[in-house]
This record gives C-alpha cells, structure tokens and sequence, in this order.
C-alpha cells in the first residue's frame, strides 16, 4: 500500500449503505449537511454539523451516513503530518465540538474546495491552523477522557459516574448511549488497544504489557485477547510481525 504524501481535501456525499475500511493515513470529517454514524473499536458516535471526527492512521472504522442530502468535507492528513503531542487517543479516533476557530476553518476549506478544487496550496497554507486546532482538548466526555488517560490503573464506575455527576445506574444507561458500549467493556478495548500498540513496538514479555495495561497477570490479557480478537497476544505480535 502506497504511503499518503501530500494532503488532500475534498467535498464527498455518501449512500446510506454501511461501510467499513481502513487506510495508512489520518482523515478528518468534516459535516458541511446532514449526518453521519461512525464507529472504531471503543467508539461509536453521530457526526453532525456541529462536530468534526479525526480518523487515525491505520483506524479500523464503520460508517454509514444517515439518509441524504448530506455533504462532508475529507482532509486525508499523512501520518507524518500530524502533530506528535497533544492529541489525547490518538489510535481511538477523536470528536472535536465546532468552535469558532473550527468553523471559520470549515468556511476557508468550503471555499477553497469551491473556488479551486485541483488545488491542493491552499488546503496546505490552511493545515498549520487545523494542526494547532487538532491539539486542543477534543470533546470527549471528561469521564470518557478520564479512561484513556487512567486505563492502566483500577477504575470503577462509580468513580465514572461521579465524574460526570451521575448515579451509577443512569451513568450506565448515559454511557451506552454514547459509546454503544458498557463502561467496563470500554475499558477493556481500550486497554486491548495499548496492548497492541505495545505487542507491535516493543519486545516486551507479554506479562509486562499486561501489567502496562492495568492487567496483574498475563492469562488476564490472553482472555482478552481470545474474547475479542480470537487469538492470544503471542499469536497477534507473530502474525502482525510477519506480515510487515
């Protein structure tokens, strides 16, 4: 597969059909009309007008729009151009709320797209301005954050629900909403995630990732891993390893 070089923008409709792939390099959603479902692995959620989505490099991610007419405008970002800092999750995928600052860079991407589709130096004068806006703190539920930034340690829902001023059952019930997931199976793919991260970048023995993850022994994480991958991580790391 052919590394991304350049950005590219571009305005795109989409067929209420359901589709799903992945690719190597980063993509921002940007709702002009109508709406879209997406899904990753610990995320699930409704993009509109009002909400834009960064797609990560190498994001497995489901979507499907909602019916037409609808209108998005797709920034394919490479990977290398993506700040290295400051974007919380990055391998989950991130929605930013529409501030001012993002809506008058929507008008400028509209407008370049309209003006001058075929070329692409005026989406690059624009990304300096989308990378500073990538690295502002997301939309994400400040429980929702709370998890990928403490995954690694114990975390109960209680404590979830009294980061957002929930009891625990309408928390529960608040969350599935949001996520299409409980809290604790949230927990436990994201923690699946960073341990692929870890079985792919480093030689670590499998308990030590465990232990990385918020996992005390290594069969904890072999059960993950067979529940939701059908595979253990030894078998993950030599099958991903092989295939490079």
């Amino acid at each position: 597969m052919n590394l991304l070089k350049e950005l590219y923008a571009e305005r795109r409709t989409y067929a209420p059909v359901t589709e799903s792939h992945t690719h190597n390099y980063a993509q921002l959603i940007v709702p002009m009309d109508g709406e879209m479902s997406i899904q990753t692995q610990s995320q699930r959620l409704r993009l509109t007008s009002d909400t834009l989505f960064l797609v990560p490099p190498n994001c497995e991610h489901i979507f499907c729009s909602n019916g037409h007419p609808n209108s998005f405008i797709v920034l394919d970002i490479p990977s290398e151009m993506l700040p290295t800092t400051g974007i919380s999750a990055p391998n989950e995928g991130m929605v930013y709320s529409v501030t001012n600052e993002w809506r008058g860079i929507r008008n400028l991407l509209h407008s370049e797209l309209e003006n001058a589709p075929e070329s692409r130096e005026g989406v690059r004068s624009l990304f300096p301005y989308i990378s500073r806006q990538l690295t502002k703190n997301p939309s994400l539920p400040a429980s929702i954050q709370y998890i990928h930034e403490h995954f690694a340690e114990s975390i109960t829902v209680e404590q979830l629900a009294a980061v957002e001023h929930y009891n625990r059952t309408h928390y529960s019930e608040w969350f599935r909403k949001m996520t299409g997931s409980s809290p604790s199976m949230y927990i436990q793919k994201v923690r699946l995630t960073k341990a692929k991260e870890l079985l792919l970048h480093t030689d670590w023995p499998i308990l030590h990732i465990a232990m990385q993850v918020g996992l005390e022994h290594q069969a904890s994480l072999t059960r993950l891993f067979r529940r939701l991958e059908g595979t253990t991580p030894r078998q993950y790391r030599e099958g991903i390893r092989s295939s490079e």
